[in-house]
Parts: C-alpha cells; structure tokens; sequence
C-alpha cells in the first residue's frame, strides 16, 4: 500500500512540474515559506505563555528542512531544462551528413 502511495506521489509530482512547471515548485516554496513565518509566530506566543516550545522548535525545523528539500529539487529542475535545452542546440547546430 505504502508503494502504491509512493508511486502515485511520484507519477503525480512528476506530471505536476512537467505542465505546470516554475509556477508549480514557486507555489510550493512560497507555502512553506509561509508555513515557517506563521511556526515562527506560534513560537513567539508559546514562548511568552510557557507552553511546549520544543515542538514548535521541532515542527520549525521540519518545516526548513522541507524548504531546504524543495529548493534542492527546484535546483535539480533547472538542471534538468538547461540540459534538455542545450542537447536541443547543439542537435539543431550540428551538421547533418548528406550521402
């Protein structure tokens, strides 16, 4: 079950970046960007009323660590188009041999 999860995941995040492209991995940072600014918040306020900060503390780290994942694999995508991008130049650029 857990294979077909993962499977699943992958096929959909896969076709999501193939259509949707820069706007699909902006959308994803900005969320969690967004998700660390309000943990951070949260964490001000547990701060001041004494309550568990060590799970903030754990959940803001979690959550920059998925930062830090999603901006590896935004890297990666990149990589992935100038590749892509240069194989299709230096295919138009190169002589075709006449028989």
């Amino acid at each position: 079950m857990i294979e077909n999860l993962l499977q699943g995941s992958h096929a959909l995040d896969a076709w999501l970046r193939e259509h949707l492209g820069r706007p699909y991995l902006a959308i994803l940072g900005i969320g969690l960007v967004l998700g660390i600014i309000a943990t951070i918040g949260e964490l001000g306020e547990e701060i001041s009323s004494g309550s568990n900060v060590v799970k903030l503390l754990f959940l803001a780290a979690f959550q920059v660590a998925l930062l830090v994942n999603q901006l590896a694999q935004f890297h990666d995508y990149r990589e992935e188009r100038r590749q892509r991008r240069e194989a299709k130049r230096s295919a138009a650029a190169a002589p075709v041999d006449s028989l």
